[in-house]
């Protein structure tokens, strides 16, 4: 690292994405899936500075430099310590743009972004970007990325994985995203029910969204944290939960009892963010293309119809719930992109 100079993550040219704990602004954690700092700089060379917070053995996270995709391996440490990741070496000396951003959800790692190093005479210069919306997502190992990359199971199930399929890049809320120049913030975990005690997040105990959505840290042993609401008005809410609420119970739903109390969970939610965003946010209700039972969606049709409510639309894409055993993979999450991006273009028109 010799004639080489650190720039800290609090650099003003640094442009930050996502729900980020900026609590510590000389490394900032990052906890949600499709976070990330971009910039642009001069020189050669390139490295990213890190500090790993795996509750995995392994995961990676991800680096987008001058548009071709990286992806590096992070390995779990008893104590977290700062790492330094060479990225590039030998580049054209002239101005390049850089992105780092994490493939996964927070059930496999947090990290803290400490900065970038650059060559001794370089210069880290804004990203210039300007954005057309805001969009906020809230949803499952399918808004995460989760098993993304296996694109050889296409409309398979998945195979054996822990997180080296992994990638938020690809997910349908960062593609929808690119594809209507928008900011976004994933709020996605794996697993994830609306319902604490249900779903697959975090078992045996498993956690819900319902005590998630509101929060900056959330996945365990992390402490969790109260996200601040004010540092985020998103122009478009999508809802993707309904997918893993039949564990434990598969024929919960088909009961009048708890279908009456799920909805009016799920309200709530809807209701509480409608109230901190104001009236202009709009709101869109979903599932995925990945297999499930129909009795779901039928419960998220009667939630928008209760609601009544101009600002809350339901959407179904055309494979909804019929494309696939196993997760989205590229194809089938781009599917699910091109269709909400049409749908979103058409709510402002």
């Amino acid at each position: 690292m010799q004639n080489t100079k650190i720039i800290g993550a609090s650099d003003s040219a640094f442009s930050y994405m996502g729900r980020i704990d900026f609590s510590e602004p000389d490394s900032p954690l990052f906890v949600y899936a499709g976070s990330m700092v971009s910039a642009k700089f001069t020189g050669t060379s390139v490295g990213v500075r890190l500090i790993p917070r795996l509750i995995y053995d392994e995961t990676q996270f991800g680096v987008i430099l001058d548009g071709v995709q990286y992806c590096y391996q992070l390995k779990r440490a008893d104590i977290p310590e700062l790492i330094y990741i060479p990225v590039a070496e030998g580049l054209e000396d002239t101005e390049h743009s850089i992105t780092v951003f994490k493939r996964t959800a927070g059930s496999h790692c947090y990290f803290n972004f400490c900065g970038l190093v650059l060559d001794e005479g370089a210069q880290l210069l804004p990203d210039g970007k300007e954005y057309d919306l805001n969009i906020e997502v809230y949803g499952d190992s399918v808004s995460a990325g989760e098993v993304v990359e296996a694109v050889n199971y296409t409309g398979c199930s998945d195979p054996q994985h822990h997180s080296q399929y992994d990638n938020s890049w690809f997910a349908y809320p960062l593609s929808l995203a690119r594809k209507l120049n928008a900011r976004v913030h994933d709020i996605a975990q794996g697993g994830i029910a609306l319902f604490d005690k249900t779903g697959w997040f975090n078992g045996p105990d498993y956690i819900g969204m319902e005590s998630v959505y509101d929060k900056l840290s959330y996945a365990p042993p992390f402490s969790p944290t109260p996200w601040d609401f004010s540092r985020y008005t998103p122009d478009i809410v999508i809802i993707a939960i309904g997918q893993n609420d039949a564990n434990p119970d598969p024929d919960c739903i088909k009961r009048p009892d708890y279908r009456e109390r799920w909805k009016s969970a799920y309200k709530k939610i809807v209701l509480d963010l409608q109230e901190k965003y104001g009236d202009k946010t709009k709101f869109i209700l979903i599932t995925t293309v990945l297999m499930h039972e129909k009795d779901w969606d039928e419960a998220l049709d009667e939630i928008r119809d209760e609601l009544a409510d101009k600002n809350v639309t339901r959407y179904r894409f055309t494979r909804n719930g019929a494309a696939t055993p196993g997760h989205p993979r590229i194809p089938e999450q781009e599917e699910m992109a091109c269709e909400l991006a049409a749908y979103i273009r058409g709510l402002y028109h």
